[in-house]
């Protein structure tokens, strides 16, 4: 019988470039997503409206970070999944969570779509929402029009009421083409 021998690994050493990925990704949507969280039950809204340049009326987070759908996840068909989640974090909620504060302005349908066992991603107008990486401050649209993912990435009409008003289709949208790929490792393990 062959005997196997196993070694701790010392602390604070990680045996995989997938398994450094997987821990980095999981502490920074902790990070990322702590103040969504956080923000829950305050006095403050969790999704507002405010003017983007370009785009008025635009759905924000409390932070004001502009807030994103993927034109193919209508219906809560989630297809931003794996390496997709680092470019465009969705915006999550515990589980446990039955409503969001909304700010003067939002109009839309709010929702859930489950994530995993105790997070789900909060849906407006039946489309899971996002925010986007390559936005570094407050009320930027660099996300506008990228085609990735299996469809388009769009800011949000804060004031649409209705699955075919939710997004901007704004002549002034980024010329940016992504192509991203699904083989590969990394990502979030739900």
């Amino acid at each position: 019988m062959t005997k196997i021998e196993t070694k701790p690994t010392p602390r604070g050493v990680l045996r995989s470039r997938g398994t450094r990925f997987g821990v980095a990704a999981f502490a920074a949507s902790a990070v990322l997503l702590a103040p969504m969280v956080g923000a829950y039950g305050a006095s403050s809204p969790v999704l507002k409206s405010a003017n983007v340049t370009g785009f008025p009326s635009a759905l924000v987070n409390h932070s004001s970070l502009t807030l994103y759908v993927l034109s193919s996840e209508k219906g809560m068909k989630l297809k931003c999944t794996s390496s997709c989640l680092s470019t465009w974090p969705p915006v999550l909620v515990k589980t446990s969570v039955k409503t969001v504060a909304l700010g003067a302005g939002v109009k839309g349908k709010i929702g859930f779509v489950t994530r995993s066992k105790s997070m789900k991603q909060v849906t407006f107008n039946s489309y899971p929402v996002y925010t986007y990486q390559g936005d570094s401050a407050k009320l930027q649209s660099n996300g506008e029009g990228i085609t990735a993912d299996g469809g388009t990435w769009y800011l949000v009409k804060a004031k649409a009421s209705t699955a075919g008003a939710t997004f901007f289709k704004s002549s002034s949208s980024s010329s940016t083409t992504t192509t991203t790929s699904t083989s590969g490792g990394g990502g979030y393990g739900y």
